[in-house]
């Protein structure tokens, strides 16, 4: 066994947290948005700006997170941890409003996802490890 291989699973599913993380920020990011949408606090006009800024929030923090706990490779795993974002929300999408595939929508959330990512992902993985102290 390498030095670099951990006994015990946690380090195989590093990636599991912050992908929660994400969808948690999404989807509260959003409930809070319709809040305030329909509290009359935002106008209607702000609609989409209430749903697209926790999207981006979300990817940027999880694809951040993702990267900063990879054991190699990070700025490529915090990318795919944004990516595996998308996914989940796509699938979650389709299966539960069971909506039908619009591209023009489906285009800009995966714009806004995957461009939030790659900064989040340059950050994570350019981050610094605070040292333990034995």
């Amino acid at each position: 066994m390498n030095r670099a291989e951990s006994t015990d699973g946690r380090a195989a599913v590093y990636w599991a947290a912050p992908m929660l993380l994400g969808l948690l920020l999404v989807f509260g990011g959003t409930l809070g948005g319709a809040a305030l949408l329909s509290t009359g606090t935002l106008g209607q006009q702000l609609a989409p700006l209430a749903a697209y800024v926790p999207l981006a929030a979300g990817s940027f923090a999880a694809s951040f997170w993702g990267a900063r706990r990879a054991p190699a490779h990070k700025l490529p795993m915090g990318l795919l941890i944004g990516v595996l974002l998308l996914g989940c929300l796509f699938l979650l999408g389709l299966t539960l409003r069971d909506a039908a595939f619009a591209a023009p929508a489906a285009g800009l959330t995966s714009g806004i996802t995957l461009v939030a990512s790659l900064p989040g992902a340059f950050a994570g993985a350019a981050a610094k490890k605070k040292k333990r102290r034995k």
